[in-house]
């Protein structure tokens, strides 16, 4: 049998992973150079607009005689899991990184993670044929980073495929084979790290084979979800699916389950033989939603057409959730759970491109838990998530960073000061989701980068701000504030709602409540008729009188009427909170 090597492209966004996979695949033949479309790996339209990786890619590619097993990756924050669960099946990482920019956020954090599954990494510098690189520099940082010789570290241009043949040789030579501990008669051992629906299929599977073999017919089983099957296809990729008479240990490829429901084939999960005592493979955790947001249909009638776009949606998003939710002011909709803003940004492109709906997405929320323990009233024994952050930003802007983290209640763990300052606090999730990566690009003239996964549940003094109007609480716009913030948001809160809220027949009142207490409020006017436009002089208690009419029976509207807020309201506000 030829040897295999499984590896992986790690890097941070947009510093050429997937140019890179497109000069491997021309070199090794899988595809020819003038006939094909750039990002070969990038099948999805939204990953090629945005010219980011967001769904993991694997294929087949043979050279010298030697079967290499490459896994693209995404590099934004949104999808660091799809990250460590390939990293979970490869013996090795291509780690590149952008001599124009150097290293970043994503670069240390997918850098931890492949030191931590114990796989070789091969430090690559690309876009050397870029004026504006800065190589020497680049390799200095890498090789303190690394702690390896500067001679260890690639130079290569993806885009023009200088020194790529090198770096494959390099990647035959460095990433072991994958090990062949089993014959192929042993018990299946596999790690799902993808998978997709198929209307026609079922749920198709991604896999590492780990121990024995897999083939048509065999009876396995899904060890999270204690599911019984028999595989109706193997195969592998190159990229597209090709069908196969069997997969053996240390191989990569796919399996066809015909099961219906995406949910039972969960992600870092073991698909073994139905032997008594196999062992799953280590390391599965479910991925949680992070970030969540209401979402309703712009037309009521159209909430049935929602939820099953978002069902056909969860068939090849795992880690898309949602469950009803009925709302005074906005009718029927959904609470919808994302990993993160990328990922709701992209569900809502597919939701209005793919299956042409028109919505209004609420501002983003994270999930708040009760606090049992807390020292709190009733107010605020809360408990909000808090984020492992990762910040890396040139010398000069240190300064500006550290008060965007001060004012985002924040709290400084660490610095490492080099060409560039890598920084690590603790903040809350938040604050992250409201505007701070926008505001960090913005400090530091766009050259900061970020990364951030969850650390904890953390009590903090936090309650929720009502906004009421005329008296009658609107869930739509309250939200969970700490209480040093409460009345700068309250106050920014109630000042816009006078100005996007129209003119009703009575007064309308606008507050914010915090704690039982309010702390804003504001007023717009009602329309008023001049009812004493037909009196023509005569006596002025005549006039008073009309005046003093119309006065009682506004009062009496305001108490029956009910306050006509138009759904432009709600999506100007939640525009200005996004």
């Amino acid at each position: 049998m030829k040897p295999i090597h499984n590896f992986a492209i790690i890097a941070h966004v947009d510093h050429g992973k997937s140019t890179l996979a497109d000069r491997f695949l021309e070199i090794t033949g899988v595809v020819n150079k003038n006939q094909h479309d750039d990002q070969m790996l990038d099948r999805n339209p939204i990953s090629r607009e945005r010219g980011i990786t967001i769904k993991l890619a694997p294929v087949k590619m043979m050279y010298m005689d030697h079967i290499l097993n490459l896994i693209d990756t995404p590099g934004h924050v949104d999808f660091s899991y799809e990250v460590e669960r390939t990293l979970a099946c490869v013996e090795g990482a291509v780690l590149l990184v952008d001599a124009t920019q150097g290293i970043q956020a994503q670069t240390i954090a997918h850098s931890y993670k492949a030191l931590e599954q114990n796989i070789v990494i091969i430090p690559v510098i690309n876009k050397i044929d870029m004026p504006n690189a800065q190589v020497e520099q680049t390799k200095q940082d890498l090789s303190s980073f690394l702690g390896i010789p500067e001679e260890e570290i690639f130079q290569i241009s993806a885009k023009t495929g200088e020194g790529v043949e090198n770096l494959l040789e390099a990647i035959i030579r460095n990433i072991p084979e994958a090990p062949k501990e089993t014959s192929l008669h042993g018990d299946l051992r596999s790690l799902i790290f993808d998978s997709y629906y198929d209307p026609y299929r079922g749920v198709i599977a991604f896999i590492r084979v780990f121990d024995g073999s897999i083939k048509v017919g065999d009876k396995v089983k899904l060890y999270a979800t204690n599911t019984d099957l028999i595989v109706e296809e193997v195969g592998i990729f190159t990229p597209d699916l090709i069908k196969s008479d069997i997969l053996d240990s240390g191989n990569i490829g796919y399996a066809v389950t015909k099961l219906k429901d995406i949910h039972l084939v969960q992600v870092g999960d073991s698909l073994l033989a139905r032997t008594p005592h196999v062992q799953p493979i280590e390391g599965y955790r479910k991925v949680k939603p992070m970030v969540f947001s209401s979402m309703f249909p712009t037309d009521p009638d159209e909430f049935l057409p929602l939820r099953g776009a978002l069902e056909k949606l969860t068939l090849n998003d795992s880690a898309l959730s949602f469950d009803p939710i009925f709302s005074k002011a906005l009718g029927s909709g959904f609470r919808v759970g994302f990993l993160g803003l990328l990922h709701a940004d992209v569900v809502r492109q597919r939701l209005e491109r793919e299956y042409d709906m028109s919505i209004v997405l609420t501002s983003p929320t994270v999930e708040y838990h009760s606090d049992e323990h807390g020292q709190g009233t009733k107010h605020d024994a809360f408990k909000e998530p808090i984020a492992d952050v990762t910040i890396v930003t040139p010398n000069e802007y240190v300064g500006v960073v550290m008060k965007l983290c001060e004012e985002a209640r924040g709290i400084f763990v660490h610095m490492d000061n080099k060409s560039h300052v890598v920084m690590k606090y603790e903040i809350p999730l938040a604050e992250l989701i409201t505007h701070f990566f926008d505001r960090l690009k913005t400090v530091t003239s766009g050259y900061a980068t970020l990364q951030w996964e969850f650390k904890e549940y953390r009590s903090a003094d936090l309650s929720k701000l009502l906004i009421l109007l005329n008296l009658e609480p609107i869930e739509e716009f309250s939200e969970f504030v700490v209480a040093e913030k409460a009345y700068q948001r309250g106050r920014d809160l109630v000042d816009t709602l006078r100005e996007l809220i129209p003119k009703q027949q009575f007064e309308v009142k606008i507050q914010a409540q915090y704690k039982g207490k309010i702390i804003a409020s504001a007023r717009v006017a009602p329309f008023r008729k001049d009812v004493t436009a037909k009196l023509y002089g005569g006596d002025r208690t005549r006039k008073d009188k009309l005046l003093k009419k119309q006065k009682a029976g506004k009062k009496k509207m305001k108490q029956i009427g009910s306050i006509d807020v138009p759904k432009d309201v709600f999506l100007k506000l939640f525009r200005q909170d996004s």
